[in-house]
């Protein structure tokens, strides 16, 4: 019989080369023009909140490194320290593997491994006093146990942490617990994060797929159902999607893409499937994302936005190498690729006006 484990949902309170933009009918004026941002370096994660885009980066040395980036101010500034610049040199450790930001809070999970434990740090900065601050760590014992879900890390018993999200002044991540075989956990549990961590509500089965939208986190399900909690533990709602790969939450909307390459779209009050779409493209859709009325996925090299109202769906950007990671917020659609170079990373904005415009 496979050892069942434990898992915990935390939620941190208070706290390319070859790229060809898509024209859209808001015009080329400054105010709707693209920022772009080229790098030495591979880019490990992205996040978005309002204006500021936090990025996750490994230069040409093993040297990891978090910076927020203010489209509005134009101004990047590291906030990320010598802890961090030293996940990367581990023997088997996947580094720099999570990004959020609410306002002006960041955090970021790293994971450094050897050849008999795995450990997961949970790191968190101000973006406007940068001072990097280890705010959890947890460790399992295996072969070669990095960072990512137990699934992929056959023979890993112990504590993982996972799935780390963020919006306004709420972060949230899971925290399971696994046997030496790693299957789904049996628990999960709610906390949020102030001084100290501390229980919020107890669920179960674990969370697979996080997204906070205003105080609220949306929580995709091991038995493929999503629940809406309030940042207090508060069951709010849940929805029962045909099957569930990803979830995004935005206001009244909650968008679940399912396995099957379509988007399933509820209302948040009234838990009802409202609309489907079917996502284009021939591969399996990521990056799920809303604002308001826009959806985001993207798919082979392109990134595609959706209008929730008509349906519209249309090519908004595209990279040769394909996008890695792609966020939307109210200031804008951002989007990231390393490329087929190595060690070459672009970083995209485009304002929320140009991609309203391209499928209004």
């Amino acid at each position: 019989m496979k050892k069942l484990g434990r898992g915990s949902l935390v939620l941190v309170a208070g706290l390319a080369s070859g790229l060809a933009l898509t024209a859209s009918a808001a015009g080329t004026t400054k105010q709707h023009a693209s920022k772009v941002r080229h790098f030495q370096g591979r880019i490990l994660a992205l996040a978005m909140d309002g204006s500021r885009i936090a990025y996750g980066i490994e230069p040409g040395s093993t040297k990891n490194r978090v910076v927020v980036w203010n489209v509005r101010s134009g101004r990047a500034v590291k906030v990320s320290g010598p802890q961090t610049a030293q996940t990367g040199d581990s023997s088997t450790g996947s580094g720099l593997f999570g990004l959020a930001i609410a306002g002006t809070r960041v955090a970021w999970l790293a994971n450094v491994g050897g050849n008999v434990e795995g450990d997961d740090y949970l790191f968190a900065s101000s973006a406007t006093n940068p001072k990097e601050r280890k705010v959890a760590s947890v460790q399992r014992t295996g072969d070669a146990c990095t960072g990512g879900p137990p699934q992929t890390n056959a023979g890993c018993a112990g504590n993982w942490l996972l799935g780390l999200v963020g919006s306004g002044n709420v972060i949230a991540l899971t925290r399971w617990t696994t046997g030496a075989e790693p299957v789904a956990t049996s628990s999960a549990n709610l906390l949020v994060l102030g001084k100290k961590l501390a229980p919020v509500t107890t669920d179960t089965p674990p969370f697979l797929s996080l997204d906070t939208d205003a105080g609220r986190i949306a929580a995709l399900r091991s038995l493929q159902d999503v629940t809406l909690y309030s940042q207090s533990g508060k069951l709010l709602q849940t929805v029962h999607p045909s099957s569930a790969a990803a979830v995004a939450l935005s206001g009244h909307n909650l968008a679940v893409l399912n396995t099957s390459r379509t988007i399933e779209l509820f209302d948040t009050q009234t838990g009802a499937l409202r609309k489907t779409f079917a996502a284009r493209g021939t591969k399996q859709p990521r990056n799920l994302d809303v604002q308001g009325n826009i959806a985001i996925y993207t798919t082979g090299s392109a990134v595609h936005a959706v209008n929730l109202s008509s349906g519209k769906d249309r090519v908004v950007a595209e990279h040769r190498g394909g996008p890695l990671f792609a966020r939307i917020d109210g200031a804008g659609l951002v989007h990231a690729s390393n490329g087929y170079a190595p060690g070459k990373g672009t970083i995209v904005f485009v304002p929320f006006a140009r991609v309203a415009a391209a499928v209004g």
